[in-house]
């Protein structure tokens, strides 16, 4: 059973009842993502995330982990381009507890000074990290080159020294602008009674208001055509090829989920079967789809050897040559929708997958999306529109490439060095 209910005060609240499952999952979504971000606050949401674990008023951080880790529960948080999200999963007798953590964590945070400066430490190693990730760092030099100037274009943990000159006068603002009731949901599924979770948030959110300015909007993006190759000294050759994609709310979200899934979302995929199976050329091959409110991005990754790029690139160019041109065979179509409708079964045995899965249906389409729906909109995805839909997608005049790795040249654009003003760390 779903149920949806706005508070007095603007907070959503929306639950799924799975009385099959002992265990309940809660999140506390906030419309606060990189995109939203100024490129002076580039990487705030995040750190953001992180200062949300280091105490409150009443709870030290050593205090937070302890009570979660006593009901052998589990918390935890991400920061995406439109989102940050803190959960808790727990069994549901201990519902109350996760719900008195997590949202004094929001409300009554500290952002003590000393804690900031050491937090500050931290997330630079993050960043450090990303830097020696290099199938990492190719998505980031394709985002930025594709995105250009738009905040899209920058990474989610931000750059190093815009984190160094954080201050806590940067956090306390940002969280009054976008810490308030109307721009939070609040998720829970699993073992849950949606009016006892009601009477529980009335509790702990009493008093907190609504925010009395209009929101920062983030534009659509505008995107930009690129071929980047950078040299670096790593094993292998990275590679992002990829294009505009479409949105979460397209209405062709489904058929691009059985397109996808036929391309490379799986070991059956083409791309998988063809380039690493056949030729032995990859030992990682996939499709990407990156899906936001008003825009997205799809295409191919893999890493492979320097002198293997030509021919990967030449086989993956041409399966969706094939694609665009021909479609899927029937077969492909049986098998991928069997995948996504079974994938989405064994998701649902998850009470975090449930929680996830009706909190974006209510900030993406501000509705429940039933399972019943899901299900039969895959069913109803034919050859034809997948056909349509490739012959666009796959169009190879629509793809940008960013390479990383120890080449000279890739696809006939010499290597340059990987200058210091694309680096996170700088």
């Amino acid at each position: 059973m779903q149920q949806k209910t706005q508070l007095s005060n603007g907070l959503t609240v929306v639950s799924e009842r799975v009385p099959e499952l002992r265990s309940c999952s809660l999140g506390i979504w906030c419309g606060a993502g990189s995109r939203f971000e100024t490129e002076k606050q580039a990487g705030l949401s995040h750190f953001l995330e992180h200062m949300f674990f280091k105490g409150t008023q009443s709870r030290t951080a050593y205090d937070i982990a302890v009570s979660m880790d006593s009901v052998g529960g589990q918390l935890n948080a991400f920061t995406d381009r439109e989102h940050t999200c803190y959960y808790a999963r727990v069994m549901d007798r201990h519902l109350p507890l996760a719900i008195d953590i997590l949202s004094d964590m929001v409300n009554h945070s500290l952002f003590d000074a000393a804690e900031i400066e050491r937090e500050k430490g931290v997330v630079l190693e993050e960043i450090k990290m990303y830097e020696d990730t290099p199938d990492d760092q190719v998505f980031e030099l394709f985002n930025r080159s594709f995105y250009r100037s738009h905040p899209l274009g920058r990474p989610v943990i931000g750059y190093a020294p815009m984190v160094r000159g954080l201050t806590r006068q940067d956090l306390v603002e940002y969280v009054e602008r976008r810490y308030h009731p109307g721009n939070l949901l609040i998720a829970c599924a699993g073992q849950v009674d949606h009016d006892e979770l009601l009477a529980l948030l009335e509790k702990h959110f009493q008093g907190t208001q609504n925010g009395q300015k209009p929101l920062p909007t983030s534009p659509p993006p505008t995107t930009t055509q690129h071929r980047s190759v950078y040299n670096k000294s790593c094993e292998q050759t990275y590679l992002c090829l990829g294009a505009p994609g479409i949105s979460y709310v397209d209405p062709r979200r489904y058929t691009m989920l059985v397109l996808d899934s036929v391309l490379g979302g799986c070991m059956s995929s083409r791309l998988f079967q063809e380039i690493r199976e056949k030729r032995g050329l990859v030992y990682s091959v996939s499709t990407i789809q990156t899906a936001l409110s008003d825009c997205g991005t799809f295409g191919i990754f893999a890493g492979t050897s320097a002198e293997k790029v030509p021919e990967v690139l030449t086989v993956a160019r041409g399966i969706f040559s094939d694609v665009a041109g021909n479609g899927i065979t029937d077969e492909e179509l049986v098998r991928a929708k069997e995948l996504l409708k079974g994938a989405l079964a064994l998701n649902l045995e998850s009470t975090s997958s449930r929680m996830m899965r009706i909190a974006r249906n209510n900030l993406y389409y501000g509705r429940f999306v039933p399972i019943e729906e899901t299900i039969q909109k895959i069913d109803d995805v034919s050859p034809s529109q997948v056909k349509e839909l490739a012959s666009w997608l796959l169009d190879p005049d629509r793809y940008s490439l960013a390479a990383l790795g120890p080449v000279t040249e890739v696809d006939g654009i010499a290597a340059q060095p990987l200058p210091e003003s694309l680096a996170l760390s700088i």
